[in-house]
């Protein structure tokens, strides 16, 4: 009987009792929920794939089930074409199933850059154009003329490069310049 009376004169306390064994429950169940939903301990290390071709790639990640997407192309010269050169996440990063792995791929041709116009110009400022556009100045040839270090013709592999002529990325070009008197 006493304890009836207890709970009848302080209900408010009862019922506070109440919601916090209440919340307590929900918090439990709610922790329990995202172990099991966020797969909690189930990372697996991510293979290592660079130098890969694109296909091995993406056969490999299958196989440790993750996905595999690529997201840019570069040239690099020494590479060989269609391999894998960088991924994200890196090599043994441990991740969770199912995970998407961003991988840069070396493409097969150089980017094509319209070469800069610097016929007629001095061979400082033609240098500074040429190397900003992506090139690169390989010799510098010396040749008759009245006005020194003018450019007189650009060539690449032999041949005069007109102008707006579209060459591949980082190509090597030979300068030809005037001497002068």
């Amino acid at each position: 009987m006493k304890v009836l009376e207890f709970v009848k004169k302080y209900s408010i306390l009862f019922h506070l009792l109440g919601m916090i064994v209440v919340a307590f429950l929900l918090l439990l169940l709610l922790f329990n929920w995202l172990d099991i939903y966020s797969r909690h301990g189930e990372a697996q290390p991510v293979p290592d794939v660079r130098g890969l071709t694109i296909e091995e790639a993406t056969q490999t990640l299958q196989d440790n089930g993750m996905e595999c997407s690529v997201v840019d192309s570069l040239f690099v010269p020494d590479a060989k074409p269609n391999t894998v050169l960088e991924q994200t996440p890196g090599a043994k990063t441990l991740v969770k199933g199912g995970r998407r792995i961003y991988v840069t791929v070396n493409a097969k041709s150089a980017q094509m850059v319209t070469f800069p116009d610097v016929v007629d110009m001095s061979l400082r400022q033609a240098i500074v154009q040429i190397e900003a556009a992506g090139f690169v100045v390989k010799r510098i040839k010396h040749e008759p003329s009245n006005y020194k270090d003018l450019v007189l013709y650009v060539d690449y592999k032999g041949e005069e490069v007109k102008t707006a002529q579209k060459l591949p990325y980082r190509s090597e070009v030979v300068l030809h310049v005037g001497k002068g008197k």
